[in-house]
């Protein structure tokens, strides 16, 4: 039997709004067939019985994709031939059918409460393979790592806001999957960025049109240049100059589709030192010159693009 035992301190996790969702769960059952990921149903529960557990050979819902993800107490998985412990930062991900099984143990000395969402559909078990080749069938992911924010976010949109349409479901809980299987994923902290890093973010978004140099960044963000080059990698992936690239390009790719600048005028207003350096940065990105970028509005629509 679940039981309401105590509310989870979401205000560290979510903080906000978010702090204030209660514990539900929530199923959605389509008249017509849906032609992709689809959301099955998704909760928020605790558990202190000792014959909770499923098993993955007789579970109904054959086809479908369980994430379950600890708060608190702590939960197991027998899968493989190994029994994995489930403990708060870390959740299952597993497909039905499989041979697996999930459960509470009286002895952990606390009731299981979890987070839960279950999909449906071939995109879902492709992706939870996916994930499953990198990370395990238990994935570690820090409360506050996008993959889990997304989650609560799924959460509340059908919790607070009572949304059913199942398009908009299938949208964030693709976002969901895909951010699991994210660089470094399972140890992903907010996106909060230290001080220097802000600064220097800051800085080459407002100046990336003049000639900015490492040294000078790192001045203003108050560190060393090589402590903020490790900033930039452990937090971005990127070294500063190359995120000071991908500024320009974007920047470029606005005024050559909103102006009538010519070419070169537009890699000087960008921060590009010459017209040859402009068309060799802008081609590794996009795979074609400026000019060709400008003309091709057919493959290439877009008037702003996100370099992440």
């Amino acid at each position: 039997m679940l039981q309401f035992h105590h509310r989870i301190d979401l205000q560290r996790t979510m903080k906000g709004a978010l702090s204030k969702m209660k514990q539900g769960a929530y199923a959605f059952r389509y008249a017509e067939a849906v032609p992709f990921l689809r959301l099955d149903s998704i909760g928020w529960q605790y558990t202190d019985d000792p014959g909770y557990g499923h098993h993955g050979m007789t579970r109904p819902d054959r086809g479908h994709v369980i994430f379950q993800y600890t708060l608190s107490g702590e939960g197991k998985l027998r899968y493989g031939g190994e029994t994995w412990s489930v403990p708060p930062g870390s959740g299952i991900l597993v497909t039905v059918p499989g041979d697996y099984r999930y459960y509470w143990e009286k002895d952990s000395g606390a009731p299981w409460e979890f987070l839960w969402i279950n999909m449906a559909g071939e995109d879902a078990a492709r992706l939870a393979e996916r994930i499953r080749e990198r990370h395990g069938p238990v994935v570690r992911l820090s409360p506050r790592s996008r993959a889990i924010r997304r989650g609560w976010e799924l959460y509340r949109t059908v919790s607070e806001d009572r949304v059913t349409d199942a398009v908009e479901l299938s949208t964030q809980a693709y976002g969901f999957l895909v951010s699991m299987l994210e660089q470094e994923a399972a140890d992903a902290p907010a996106p909060d960025l230290p001080a220097p890093l802000r600064k220097a973010t800051r800085l080459m978004k407002e100046r990336f049109r003049e000639p900015l140099g490492l040294e000078e960044i790192a001045a203003h963000s108050g560190v060393s240049a090589a402590y903020l080059c490790r900033l930039f990698q452990s937090r971005l992936g990127v070294s500063p100059l190359e995120y000071m690239r991908r500024r320009r390009v974007e920047a470029a790719v606005t005024l050559l589709r909103r102006t009538d600048e010519s070419v070169s005028r537009i890699g000087e207003l960008c921060g590009f030192e010459s017209p040859s350096y402009f068309g060799k940065v802008f081609r590794q990105y996009l795979g074609l010159s400026p000019r060709q970028f400008r003309n091709d509005t057919n493959d290439h629509p877009y008037e702003t693009l996100f370099l992440e």
